[in-house]
């Protein structure tokens, strides 16, 4: 199987997690608090941050052959975003694209197999565990790239459902409510039902996010919703 073949649900992956994330922080950010909608928007968002690991790791298994790399620029895509997401929700937490870099760290072990790495990997671990506690999402956010990592490593396929109990087992542990966690986990479970049957391969073919969008949609939804939010506030 080509990799542009293997790839084809990346495209739907972004889709869902971008528009889950942005329709969640449209109505928790920008309508009033006892907004009825608010509950369910925060109910679909539930869905992205899974599927966001998903592709993290499933590119860092599959697709690039410089994790580190990788890692660095979701990195400097996380510092942009930092202070408008501070503006727009108030957290003094670091956001969730810190934790899907740093957790991308934690696996370069799984794709790179060199001492320098496992040293590096060593640090990293002892990083991430300090730091976790200022993460959105934690340490079980944190161990979900890692976690999917493991499930998409190219073994034999009856060893696939063994390795994807740890990525089931973290996204139920993502969210402090049990109905959101039985998304989260829905999520995590479809997903590694879907790869594990068709190996990434998708027939209902979508076009992917253009790659310039794909990277700065997050900082940018933000400074959106930041620039708008004294409009709503003045109205409401």
């Amino acid at each position: 199987m080509t990799s542009d073949t293997r790839n084809t649900w990346i495209p739907w992956g972004q889709w869902l997690a971008v528009g889950a994330m942005t329709l969640e922080h449209l109505v928790r950010f920008l309508l009033p608090e006892a907004s009825p909608l608010t509950p369910w928007a925060i109910l679909l968002g539930r869905i992205a941050l899974p599927l966001f690991a998903a592709m993290v790791a499933w590119h860092a298994v599959h697709n690039t052959r410089d994790p580190l790399g990788y890692a660095l620029r979701m990195l400097a895509i996380a510092l942009i975003a930092q202070l408008p997401f501070a503006l727009v929700t108030g957290s003094d937490k670091l956001n969730v694209i810190f934790t899907l870099a740093l957790g991308l760290l934690l696996t370069v072990p799984l794709v790179r197999s060199d001492r320098l790495t496992f040293a590096l990997a060593l640090g990293f671990a002892i990083a991430a565990t300090v730091i976790a506690p200022a993460l959105e999402y934690g340490v079980p956010g944190l161990l979900l790239v890692p976690a999917f990592a493991l499930a998409f490593q190219p073994v034999p396929d009856h060893w696939r459902p063994i390795l994807s109990i740890p990525a089931a087992l973290v996204a139920f542990q993502l969210n402090p409510s049990l109905v959101f966690n039985l998304v989260s986990l829905s999520t995590a479970l479809g997903l590694l039902l879907l790869l594990m049957r068709g190996a990434g391969h998708v027939s209902a073919r979508l076009t992917a996010m253009p790659r310039s969008l794909w990277l700065s949609w997050y900082p940018v939804h933000f400074l959106v919703i930041a620039a708008v939010q004294p409009l709503t506030a003045a109205l409401g």
